[in-house]
């Protein structure tokens, strides 16, 4: 309780000094999306458009498009003596791309990874891959809403 009026004191006294948190109003990214294309792994990008909020708007102030394409990988990067995986890699790629009409706005490319060890009971890796995945989509939603409102 002590930790939560400390952090709306530091807010309000930093917001009376110019100072606006990004993450106050997370579902606020003040981007008036008129329609937005994804292509790529779907879960991937549902997770993003969720995480965002991002819902279209079909009225006369919605003016921007968005595509979102992104891919996941896993790669083997260590093998032991017999040639067996014994360390992975997986990485995610998120490329967006904001657009005016035929004109660009904003476009950048963002990439998390992850290096872990490999599992002899294999369902405990596919749990441990899906949490990999869910923390590298999380952050890097995380860095996508920065660069949106931004």
């Amino acid at each position: 309780m002590i930790k939560k009026i400390f952090f709306l004191v530091v807010i309000l006294y930093l917001s009376n000094c110019g100072y606006n948190p990004i993450y106050l109003k997370k579902n606020d990214t003040n981007l008036s999306i008129k329609n937005y294309q994804i292509t790529g792994n779907k879960s991937i990008n549902k997770s993003i458009i969720s995480y965002l909020n991002l819902k279209t708007n079909n009225n006369a102030n919605a003016k921007y498009s968005l595509k979102l394409d992104s891919t996941r990988l896993v790669e083997t990067v260590a093998k032991d003596k017999v040639g067996n995986a014994s360390v992975y890699k997986t990485i995610i790629r998120v490329e967006i791309l904001i657009s005016e009409g035929a004109n660009i706005i904003k476009k950048r490319t963002f990439t998390a990874d992850f290096i872990y060890n490999n599992n002899p009971n294999k369902f405990d890796l596919f749990q441990y891959e899906r949490n990999i995945e869910k923390n590298l989509i999380n952050n890097l939603s995380e860095k996508i809403f920065i660069f949106l409102t931004t």
